[in-house]
């Protein structure tokens, strides 16, 4: 009879192993689907800028930042070529609001534009030709587990080195390429928004000012909203499984990515953009993030009839009313070139 007791005991804690492997395995999957996912390839109207950056009135420079780590694009103005169509129509409405712009080829300031998730660093290029008419330099680089990045997972900024990224890249092209001291931004889509965040709240933070696009104030609500509502129940669940393989690889879990709490040691000045109509990320993500800020020096953006896709493509002059908010707000070092 012992015999037999022993059996069933080790046939359960057996089957009991099988099992919890088993789910951790479903358990990595899942995360890897949030944390790695399938990387974009290079698109054509990323390889015409690319191959012919002054029909864009564009210099685009190649770096590899941090010893090889986060591959960059450096762009800039290209006075000779002049701005290009959607640079004049900038730099026009600009100029309606009475900014004084510099000399197209000049910058005041540079910002570091990161991607979101799925995304690569020439998704933004299109975005760095508007900032570079309204006269800043912009720096691009691949996020983790994105683009040609050669890291292998990321964790929306929360991580020791993710939280640096951004800051470490700014000073490496300083460095590599002589550039001024002049005043620095961030700005961020979705997944970049929670990376600029989370740069911005370190407590030896130098930047100017951030704009942040889309983006959510805890991971955890943001995946639960794409939950089925019949599976919302087992949700919690589902959530603490995930939890523990992330505990087990030593990274960030889910629920311990909450850029909102992050935020209120932000004091820079700050602006979210966020379109009504988003279905992935709410509105009401975005201002949960917004209200949790510690700046006094904030904007709140509605754009209209956006979604999460296409927020920076409405009929309304997003570009022109970011470029002029951040033109407002940095500090002018008198340092264009």
């Amino acid at each position: 009879m012992k015999n037999t007791n022993r059996r069933t005991v080790g046939t359960l804690a057996a089957l009991l192993t099988v099992c919890s492997i088993a789910l951790l395995l479903i358990a990595h999957q899942i995360n890897a689907a949030i944390f790695s996912p399938p990387r974009r390839a290079l698109q054509e109207y990323h390889m015409k800028r690319i191959n012919n950056p002054a029909d864009y009135g564009l210099s685009i420079i190649s770096h590899n930042c941090l010893d090889g780590q986060v591959p960059c694009l450096l762009v800039e103005p290209d006075g000779l070529a002049g701005a290009s169509r959607r640079g004049k129509k900038l730099r026009q409405q600009l100029s309606e609001k009475g900014a004084k712009l510099p000399a197209y080829g000049r910058t005041q300031g540079i910002i570091v534009l990161l991607h979101g998730r799925k995304g690569r660093k020439e998704d933004l290029l299109p975005v760095a030709e508007r900032f570079v008419a309204a006269g800043f330099r912009c720096v691009l680089p691949d996020l983790p587990a994105h683009g040609d990045s050669p890291l292998q997972s990321m964790s929306f900024g929360s991580s020791d080195f993710e939280r640096q990224l951004p800051a470490k890249v700014l000073e490496d092209i300083r460095n590599e390429f002589g550039l001024p001291d002049e005043p620095a931004a961030l700005w961020g889509m979705s997944m970049g928004g929670a990376f600029a965040v989370n740069a911005a709240g370190e407590a030896s933070s130098d930047w100017d000012a951030m704009m942040v696009v889309s983006s959510f104030a805890s991971l955890e609500g943001v995946l639960e909203s794409q939950i089925p509502e019949p599976w919302k129940p087992v949700f919690p669940a589902l959530l603490s499984l995930l939890d523990i393989e992330r505990n087990l690889q030593q990274r960030p879990t889910i629920r311990s990515i909450r850029p909102r709490q992050v935020a209120q040691h932000v004091k820079l000045p700050t602006l979210l953009v966020h379109g009504n109509q988003d279905n992935f990320v709410s509105i009401q993500q975005g201002q949960d993030l917004y209200d949790a800020l510690g700046s006094r020096n904030r904007k709140w953006l509605t754009v209209p009839g956006a979604g999460h896709r296409n927020v920076l493509a409405t009929s309304m002059p997003l570009y022109s009313e970011m470029s002029d908010w951040l033109r407002q707000v940095m500090p002018d070092k008198d340092q264009s070139r």
